[in-house]
């Protein structure tokens, strides 16, 4: 079973001082993890001086990407439900010596999101929310028309051996990854509230990046 926020928070302020270093782990199995963040990032097509929110921001692994997208005049909003992880996003901001970013300690699902964004930005998130059919369809109604939006996620391989899936859900349950997350697909509700959508399956089927545009509003 998935956990709920309450324990999300509760979990991830403990396994904060451990994340960044965890991920270590993906790249021993070949997944190139930082690679598809700046992906993700190149899908929203920032440009200098944009405003940008990264919904689900933890320790700040996104910024540097975003920042090298949007310059000293943009403006990064990092949202995120965990105390811990946001100490460690402020470390990182702070050690880099950006004046630009704003880190919100909030739940992704009843954030309100400023109009004036042009991209949300959602990495290993967004599936852990249960309803994220509605932060996707908020998301498209609260900012501007043609601000885009970019999901990478993981997903259950569906090409895969059963077997092989399942102990590649279990080696990630630490991180609360469960069977039912993994099946959850806010790429489909990005296809639905958005429009010219472009959906790229990444390591085999296990992942995906999605990104899409903030249709024009009549």
């Amino acid at each position: 079973m998935a956990w709920d926020k309450n324990e999300f928070r509760k979990r991830y302020n403990t396994l904060a001082r451990l994340y960044d270093p965890g991920l270590g782990l993906y790249r021993a199995v070949g997944l190139r993890i930082e690679a598809y963040r700046q992906q993700t990032v190149a899908a929203l097509q920032l440009r200098p001086g944009d405003t940008v929110v990264d919904l689900g921001c933890g320790t700040g692994l996104n910024f540097p990407y975003l920042h090298a997208a949007i310059g000293e005049s943009g403006n990064i909003i990092g949202v995120d439900l965990t105390p811990a992880m946001l100490a460690k996003a402020k470390h990182r901001v702070h050690k880099a010596g950006w004046n630009n970013v704003t880190l919100i300690e909030a739940d992704i699902s009843t954030f309100h999101l400023p109009p004036q964004a042009n991209g949300i930005l959602a990495t290993l998130a967004l599936a852990t929310v249960p309803d994220y059919s509605h932060v996707v369809a908020k998301a498209a109604s609260s900012v501007n028309a043609g601000a885009r939006i970019a999901n990478f996620e993981l997903q259950w391989p569906e090409r895969w051996p059963t077997w092989l899936a399942r102990l590649a859900v279990f080696l990630n349950r630490p991180a609360g990854v469960t069977p039912d997350i993994v099946r959850r697909r806010p790429a489909t509700a990005i296809e639905r509230y958005f429009e010219h959508v472009e959906t790229r399956e990444l390591y085999f089927g296990a992942a995906y990046i999605c990104s899409g545009a903030v249709p024009e509003r009549s």
